[in-house]
């Protein structure tokens, strides 16, 4: 299922996070995500206006994410 408004990005935070890791980026048919290690030194507010950034940037179309279903990993070479 297609997202509604496009893609997009968006902040988390993730236990999953390597602790090598402050943020990884995570790319699927929905946008662009970035996992988010907690007690990083990010807080709650923090990881919010990252948030309204990102929407206000893909909004109005200071940034374009193009990433769809046509999307696949480089072929494996033998």
């Amino acid at each position: 299922m297609e997202s509604p408004r496009g893609p997009r990005v968006w902040y988390f935070f993730s236990d999953d996070v390597p602790e090598c890791e402050l943020i990884v980026p995570i790319k699927s048919d929905h946008g662009l995500c970035f996992a988010v290690r907690p007690n990083a030194g990010m807080d709650q507010k923090m990881l919010d206006r990252l948030n309204e950034a990102a929407d206000h940037v893909l909004g109005v179309g200071l940034a374009h994410l193009d990433i769809g279903r046509n999307d696949k990993p480089p072929e494996r070479k033998e």
